[in-house]
């Protein structure tokens, strides 16, 4: 008996949180990626049980973003080992700098242009970076998920950001609220009509019209898959550099950003090794946080008590560019008292 005792682990008192969200049909989608579809294909009152078949983007809801998505040699999701996804986190609390609580956040977002992340607003994390494989940030872009605005001006990195975070040897996955790197921009205008099942226009099209009263339940019941499309035709078709497409003056609004937003994800993705970007996360005030400091150009103090330990595990797909992930994260017990009260998922 005593020898039994012995072995017996001791567990630590832990508490898990998830990050992720339920995939469910109506999830909004990234403008011109195929919508979520669950249909039965065995019932219980025929067949005696319940099968269902589902049909979704690989960058649906809360996902991961492999090299693959933006380098045709790059790896893909399948090619990493099981520990990649497993490591310890810390949140970077910047809703008064760059997010919705801050000064910077509604002077843009009233002429349809996104709050930019700068470097600078990320420099005085740096000892969280040089500690952690994970980092979240948080914006407090979450609760607007299924709201008419949710792809439409969020706080975005730029390019120079997304090389500054490049240099930080132990960083493996960024995670965000965000549903990408870089947001649409809005001109003030709806445009046309067109709707997410308008296969025949192209994705920039799509996003220049983008309804803003656009909601969830608008989605047809039957919804078509979108064909496969060149989303940056003036790299992919002609070579020619995305910054081109920023340089030019009467580049449409929406390409610039979207070339920003390819430049990014290829700064980041393209690193060796990647960084893998986590997009679409959830419930992160339910987690201890760092804040910015209280005075220019401090640095914060990293403090072990306020990360934890998390899991991002994407489904087994073979060559996979991307796919959604159950993301949880356990808190220790020292850092319960870090947590904002909230109810549980």
């Amino acid at each position: 008996m005593e020898k039994a005792e012995a072995r017996t682990p001791v567990r630590t008192p832990s508490r898990w949180v998830d990050l992720t969200c339920p995939l469910r049909e109506g999830i909004p989608v990234y403008p011109g990626d195929p919508l979520f579809q669950a249909r039965p294909f065995a019932e219980h009152s025929t067949d005696g049980f319940r099968g269902t078949r589902w049909a979704f983007g690989s960058h649906t809801g809360t996902h991961l973003d492999a090299p693959f998505h933006y380098f045709v040699d790059g790896e893909t999701l399948d090619s990493f080992p099981v520990d990649f996804f497993v490591g310890d986190a810390a949140v970077l609390d910047l809703r008064s700098t760059v997010g919705v609580d801050s000064e910077r956040f509604a002077a843009p977002r009233s002429v349809g242009r996104p709050v930019l992340i700068e470097p600078s607003d990320l420099e005085p994390f740096e000892p969280i970076f040089d500690a952690v494989p994970f980092v979240f940030l948080r914006v407090g872009w979450a609760e607007r998920f299924g709201r008419a605005d949710f792809y439409n001006a969020f706080p975005s990195l730029t390019p120079e950001t997304a090389d500054w975070l490049a240099d930080f040897p132990k960083l493996r996955i960024l995670g965000l609220e965000t549903p990408s790197l870089v947001a649409f921009p809005t001109d003030g205008s709806t445009g046309a009509d067109v709707s997410p099942s308008a296969s025949d226009a192209s994705v920039a099209e799509r996003v220049r019209s983008f309804d803003p009263e656009f909601l969830p339940d608008a989605f047809p019941t039957e919804p078509p898959f979108f064909p496969l499309e060149t989303k940056f035709p003036a790299e992919k078709e002609t070579g020619e550099s995305c910054a081109a497409a920023d340089d030019a003056p009467d580049a449409p609004l929406d390409e610039a950003e979207f070339c920003a937003d390819a430049e990014c994800h290829r700064i980041l993705l393209g690193r060796r090794p990647p960084i893998l970007l986590l997009e679409g996360l959830v419930s992160l005030e339910r987690l201890p946080a760092f804040s910015p400091p209280s005075e220019p150009g401090a640095r914060v103090e990293f403090d072990a008590a306020k990360t934890f330990e998390t899991v991002v595990f994407p489904l087994l797909i073979e060559r996979s560019d991307g796919c959604p992930a159950r993301v949880a994260a356990r808190l220790r017990t020292d850092a319960a008292a870090n947590v904002e009260p909230s109810g549980e998922r």
